[in-house]
């Protein structure tokens, strides 16, 4: 039978996976009046957890690392940025230009002020490591039970 540890439950939020899909879905449906071309485009994203830190990869074709803005503030994680891509055809030239935008709750565990980014090949990597305290770490127990052993002679015979 699996167990549900107590502390792990109540630092999940159980909203959060229906908070983001509707965040974005509301992002697929264009409010009325807006054209296209001003409508921020959200990037494909992939969110990972191990045992020091989170980290987030954002697909960013065409993003210079100049364009990308970052920054959190309480636990909201912010990633804003600009595209701005030509490309010339045999017989047109065609740009892509636009707002990026990403955003996501930080859980309450992370320190924010050692978040790290970069870009490489059109991924944006973000890792944001664990509080110290949010961390689990294994402690080993220390005891004399061999020394005692030696000092006392085995008695054979009794049970």
């Amino acid at each position: 039978m699996h167990t549900i540890e107590p502390a792990a439950m109540l630092r999940r939020d159980p909203f959060a996976d229906v908070q983001e899909l509707l965040r974005r879905i509301g992002w697929m449906i264009p409010p009325a009046g807006e054209a296209e071309a001003e409508r921020p485009w959200m990037p494909v994203a992939e969110t990972d957890e191990s045992g020091d830190a989170y980290t987030i990869k954002l697909e960013l074709p065409g993003v210079s690392a100049e364009d990308i803005e970052i920054g959190i503030t309480d636990r909201d994680l912010c990633i804003n940025g600009e595209v701005r891509e030509e490309e010339e055809g045999a017989t047109a030239l065609r740009m892509r230009m636009g707002r990026l935008h990403y955003h996501t709750t930080l859980p309450s565990d992370v320190d924010d002020d050692k978040v790290e980014a970069s870009l490489h090949d059109g991924v944006l990597t973000v890792r944001v490591p664990k509080a110290a305290q949010g961390r689990t770490r294994r402690i080993e127990v220390s005891g004399n039970h061999g020394k005692e052993q030696q000092k006392r002679p085995r008695q054979e015979g009794r049970h």
